[in-house]
């Protein structure tokens, strides 16, 4: 194990979010209002106020001191309710928190396959280590997240907490967030996520994709080279942590473009089929490239295509161009490819949820099994979900 200090780690600055003031106590995180009780309103009553709009159902308390508008909370995805309670938390605390595991990842915009119920980072003390649950208000439509504090792993307990690495995200020009840098909080979640999630976040980190807000403009980092990636290991708190860091990081791949392929490729090598060549081009005998494939098995000249609901969904496509031109586009490349004797098989979202459903169509397209020995990721050696 890698006896090196945290805080020799080189720093990754934390990516920017839509956060902003928007008024005297009130802060609007993820097109999520949200108003502070303790703030300093000209108005005498500002904090009785808050506390009869969620009587009434108006409002949200998330926690003490701290509420969100109900249509609003009610109308965000599940992703942006938990990064808002997350700035709930840091905006009532008496000292900054440190966000870590999966509510870090989220702050480094890395895409998971599920969000967590309860919000994690790091207890001040042993003492304060444990889970809080939220009751379910009326207003709400779904349940409050909870928090989930941590305590430091005994390999920092030498290092001061002035020297532990944490990243901050300013929201006009005052501190409102603080996450542990990217390398330790890759480190020390995947172990302990889903084989799912665990390599969404790889391939997103190998590939340098990163989350947009508006879900159709990726934003790009600096991909992590996979020498680098695989060397966090030795920063994994335990023998059997790294091993399953290592696999993860091994069957990892830059070549998946959204995390519906990371999804789609691990479901593959579950389910023990022929795993695919990924990003695939495809050329006429003319040699003009007809389009690349996010799946391809050569001995079958076939073509397997993810895809997701934001492809053809809402008013734009992830380009920003109509979703007409999209399947126009996407009909005239398909039957250019079946001219040259490329099959397809494809499948949504929806197959993914169901081993059966994408194993009966990579079946009947003729996709053979792989014997077990010959699979390439155990995630056997996956440590459990904490």
């Amino acid at each position: 194990m890698d006896s090196r200090e945290p805080a020799a780690l080189p720093a990754h600055p934390l990516p920017a979010h839509p956060v902003s003031h928007t008024g005297p106590g009130t802060l609007t995180a993820w097109d999520i209002p949200l108003m502070l009780s303790s703030a300093d309103r000209p108005e005498m009553d500002w904090g009785h106020r808050l506390h009869r709009s969620a009587a009434t159902g108006t409002s949200i308390r998330l926690r003490p001191g701290a509420f969100v508008q109900a249509t609003s909370w009610n109308s965000a995805f599940n992703r942006e309710r938990h990064l808002t309670t997350a700035l709930s938390i840091a905006m009532t605390s008496k000292k900054p928190p440190v966000f870590a595991r999966e509510t870090a990842l989220m702050l480094h915009r890395l895409p998971l396959n599920g969000i967590p119920t309860v919000v994690k980072l790091r207890a001040s003390s042993v003492g304060a280590a444990g889970t809080t649950r939220r009751s379910r208000p009326d207003a709400s439509k779904r349940p409050l997240f909870g928090e989930r504090r941590l305590v430091y792993p005994k390999s920092w307990a030498d290092s001061t907490e002035a020297e532990r690495p944490a990243v901050s995200l300013l929201i006009d020009g005052e501190v409102a967030l603080r996450a542990e840098d990217l390398h330790l909080t890759l480190a020390d979640a995947l172990p302990h996520m889903t084989a799912g999630s665990a390599l969404m976040v790889a391939d997103a980190v190998l590939s340098g994709r990163r989350l947009a807000d508006d879900g159709k403009h990726p934003r790009t980092a600096t991909p992590m080279e996979r020498r680098e990636f695989l060397g966090l290991a030795d920063l994994c708190l335990t023998q059997k942590a790294a091993a399953a860091f290592r696999r993860i990081a091994q069957f990892a791949s830059p070549l998946s473009e959204s995390p519906g392929e990371s999804l789609s490729r691990l479901n593959i090598e579950e389910l023990g089929f022929q795993a695919p060549e990924l990003q695939h081009e495809i050329y006429d005998a003319y040699g003009q490239l007809l389009g690349i494939v996010d799946f391809w098995w050569e001995e079958l000249r076939l073509a397997g295509e993810f895809d997701g609901k934001k492809k053809y969904t809402g008013g734009a496509s992830y380009s920003g161009r109509s979703i007409e031109d999209v399947i126009r586009e996407e009909k005239q490349r398909m039957e250019r490819m079946q001219e040259e004797g490329i099959r397809f098989v494809r499948w949504m979202w929806s197959d993914l949820t169901s081993a059966q459903r994408l194993a009966e169509k990579l079946t009947r397209a003729g996709v053979p099994r792989m014997s077990d020995e010959h699979r390439r990721f155990n995630h056997s050696l996956q440590a459990q979900p904490q």
